[in-house]
Order: structure tokens, then sequence, then C-alpha cells
């Protein structure tokens, strides 16, 4: 599966870098940018083209324009070396450069074209990097400038802040939309900054992002279109893309290789794919009610089911067996079944679950050294139920919200299960079809038996306790305290 993901994004790729190689021209901002993105990340991608004008045979009038002296600086930002009669004529462009209205009006200055904006920012702090009033100038305009980008799109707020942190001018954070919101030029550039300059993403506000940012750029990429604007957005993405799908496998791979070679990791990953696999199940389940006809592909897609449901049946009973043999090595605890019901013994707690004609349903915990313990009898009709429930409705309901309450103070693993416990009730008592004095009774009897075995190690287990039977007497359901007696238990088979 990771394999056909990677070449589905390797095709993606390969697209932005035929469309970089097919719009590369050495005298283009945009061009120099791209240079650049890959020259700060330590890769690789061939932008040479045949046939292409090589800056350095541009005439001198061409230093004049900004665009040609940012292509410049982009190239001395890269390593690249020039003749000095060559960085004399483009020193001179940068001059006459500077005593230019730099806010006009019609925002027709380089200023408000980031690309142009970074590239001569680059050659200036290279070029005279041991003469640093040379870049005052620059500096100014950096300073001054970054009101009147605050509202700006966030491509250009971005490259602009990033272009100020080069002369160490900082800007400040400013709100921004949700991440879902961005468009894939924006999330490719945040990316970028995330890698590049971590510490100005984090004063920005972006690091904070990163990982929604990779989410979202995913999702973006995975509806690419071929709509590239320019050279610079490009090859952002190629970036952008190729190291979120990097990181993504590598941290799928890490948590893999966690979850296979350690146990704790295992058993907590299996706990929380549980816990999913029965929300998933009542989802499926109201739907399928609903519907009398799945369609075709679905019943292929449910065939498909049946057999993924044999496997994980198969993996569930080799789990009970390790699970059962790892209770009796570690904790003296001793968890057996036969025809009768479930018998639970040890040190710690004895549990004993019959069923026979006589008597419903009957559960005792034992526990030494305490009177704890519970008979749970079967009786009661659901008319009269259901009458019970509707004369203490809001009693249950506070019941229950307290019961919840108590849970958030529990450990994840332990709140977790009593949260399950307590949406299985929930659910029992607001569904008429399920509202049956002998379901509800198996619902308090699991919360109870949760409290009693977590009695002394979790803190508040005997309120919870004491809730839930307080419950059961506003339910109408019989749970009955009784202290531990001599019980005669059935040999337990062997798991």
């Amino acid at each position: 599966m990771i394999d056909v993901i990677r070449n589905c994004f390797n095709s993606q790729l390969e697209s932005i870098a035929q469309y970089l190689q097919a719009n590369y021209h050495s005298e283009s901002p945009e061009s120099g940018f791209a240079n650049y993105v890959f020259y700060q990340t330590n890769s690789h991608i061939s932008l040479e083209v045949a046939n292409d004008i090589d800056i350095t045979k541009l005439s001198p009038n061409r230093f004049s324009e900004a665009p040609v002296l940012a292509a410049v600086g982009y190239s001395l930002a890269c390593g690249r070396q020039f003749s000095e009669d060559f960085l004399e004529s483009w020193a001179k462009g940068l001059t006459r450069l500077s005593g230019r209205n730099h806010f006009p009006a019609d925002r027709t200055s380089f200023f408000y074209r980031p690309t142009e904006l970074l590239g001569i920012t680059l050659g200036v702090s290279h070029y005279y990097k041991s003469q640093p009033n040379h870049s005052k100038w620059l500096q100014d305009i950096l300073t001054q400038g970054e009101h009147r980008l605050i509202n700006s799109d966030i491509w250009t707020f971005l490259l602009s802040a990033y272009t100020a942190s080069i002369l160490s001018v900082t800007w400040r954070a400013r709100s921004w939309p949700l991440v879902k919101e961005m468009t894939v030029d924006e999330l490719a550039l945040a990316k970028w900054l995330c890698s590049i300059k971590p510490t100005l993403a984090k004063t920005l506000g972006l690091a904070q992002l990163e990982l929604s940012l990779d989410k979202a750029l995913l999702e973006h990429c995975i509806e690419f279109s071929d709509s590239l604007q320019d050279s610079a957005r490009a090859a952002l993405l190629f970036f952008a893309l190729k190291r979120t799908i990097a990181e993504t496998f590598q941290l799928i791979w890490n948590e893999c290789e966690q979850i296979c070679d350690n146990p704790q990791k295992s058993v907590e990953w299996l706990q929380a794919t549980c816990d999913n696999i029965h929300t998933v199940t009542q989802h499926l389940q109201a739907q399928l009610a609903r519907q009398s006809d799945i369609g075709a592909s679905n019943k292929h897609n449910m065939q498909m089911l049946l057999q993924a449901l044999s496997i994980l049946r198969s993996d569930t009973n080799i789990l009970e067996v390790e699970i059962y043999q790892q209770i009796r090595r570690d904790s003296s605890l001793y968890i057996g079944n036969n025809n009768k019901g479930t018998i639970i013994t040890g040190s710690n707690v004895t549990m004993t679950h019959t069923q026979n004609e006589s008597m419903t349903n009957e559960t005792t915990i034992n526990a030494p050294n305490s009177s704890i313990g519970f008979v749970q009898s079967g009786s009661g009709s659901v008319s009269n139920f259901s009458q019970n429930i509707g004369q203490n409705v809001d009693e249950i309901t506070r019941l229950i919200n307290s019961l919840r309450d108590m849970a958030q103070e529990f450990p994840e693993a332990k709140r977790e299960e009593a949260l399950v416990h307590l949406d299985d009730l929930q659910e029992d008592i607001n569904t008429p079809d399920k509202r049956k004095p002998q379901r509800i009774k198996t619902r308090l009897v699991a919360l109870l038996t949760f409290a009693t075995m977590s009695a002394g190690v979790l803190a508040g287990a005997a309120d919870f306790s004491n809730n839930v039977l307080e419950l059961s007497e506003k339910l109408g359901v019989s749970i009955e305290l009784s202290h531990p007696q001599s019980t005669p238990q059935l040999p337990p088979s062997v798991p």
C-alpha cells in the first residue's frame, strides 16, 4: 500500500519537475528563487536547459531592471561566481534602485513583488557581507514596509517576512486563517519556512501548525491538478510535497516499529483500534438498518469484510490465550471459562458468573481483606422497567453525567474503559428496543466490576461504585451488596 501511495505522489513530483525544466530562464527571478529553494535544502533538481540566455551576457543596461538585479542576487546566494566588471555593473544598478520611490501608490515597485524583493536582498547581503552599511537602505525599506503588508495575502507576507529576517529585521506574527482554507502554494511556502527557518516559523506561529500543514498539503495534492502559476511556486510545492511524504512515511514506519517491538505500545494500539472498531460498528449497524439495498459494490465489500472478520476472530482467540497466560504469570489472577459461565480467581479478586434454570444471572465478586461484593438477580418486566426510567429520568441523567465526570480523573486506559461502559449503558437506556432489564443489569454489573477491581488502584473508585449502586436503585435494577461467602466454584477450563 505504501508503495502504491509513493508511486502516486512520485508521478506528481515528476510532473512538477518537468514544469520547472520547461519554464526555466536564468534572468527570471522566479527561476532564481527555484534554484535557491533547492540550494537551501541541500536537495538537487536539474534546472539548466539548452539554449537558455547566459545571465553574464546580459547588457549592462538591463541592470536598471529589478527582476534582473534579483536574478543575479539569487545566483550569488547559490554560490555562483561572477567577474568583477559584471558585479560592478550590478552594484551600480542597485545604487540607482535605492534612489527610487519604494512605496508608490500604484504598488509597482519591487517591494510589492516578493520574489524580486528576496532576490535583491540576498544579493546585497552576500555582496556586501563585510560592508553592512550598504544594506541600510534595504533594512529601512523592510522596517517601514511591515505595516504595509500586514493585511496582504499569506504568500506575500511570509516571503517578505523571511526576506526581512535575512537583514535581522523581525516582523511580528499575524493572525492566520484556518489551515484548511490556505492555498496549496501557501501551505508549501509555510512548510519550507518550517524546514529552513524553524526559529522564524515559531515566531510567526507556523511551527505549531506544521502537522496540520502536512495533512492539508497531502490532501490538496491527492486532488492535484497541473495549474502551476510560476517556477517559484512550483519549486516550493516540489520541495514541500517531497519532504512531507518522506516525513510521513518515516513517522508511519517508526510507529510500526514501536508497535511491533514494544508490547506496551502493541497493547495501546490494539485498545485504540478496538475502540475505533466499536464506534464504526455502531455507525454501520445504524446505516444498514436504514438501507434495504446496499448495492452490488457494497455487497462485495461486505463479503471482503466477512473474510477480515474471520481473521480478526482468529487473532482475538490468540490474544485471549496470551493475555490469560500473562495474567496468571504476573498477577496471580486466573480467568477461566466453562459451560456455566466465567470464573475469575486469584489473590486480588474472586468472581463467579453462573447461569442456570432457577437463577437468570448471578455475579459475585469477593475481595480478600474486604467485604466488597455484589449479587445480580434477574427479575422485573420491561414495561415496569421503562415506567421506572421515565419517573426518574432526571436523576438517572444526573448520575450518569456524574460517573462520566469521575471517569475523567482516571488514567487514560481506565478512563476509556469506564466511558465505553457508560456509553453502552446510555445507549441501552435511550433506545426502546434495547431497554431491557437484563441488558441494563449487565451494563451496571460491568461498571461495578470495573470499579471494584480498581479499588485501591484508582482514586475515586469507591465513589464511582457508590454512584453505580445509586444509579441501579433509580433504574429499579437490583444489585445487592453481599459479604464474602464460601461459594462453591466449578473447576475452570483451560483457556
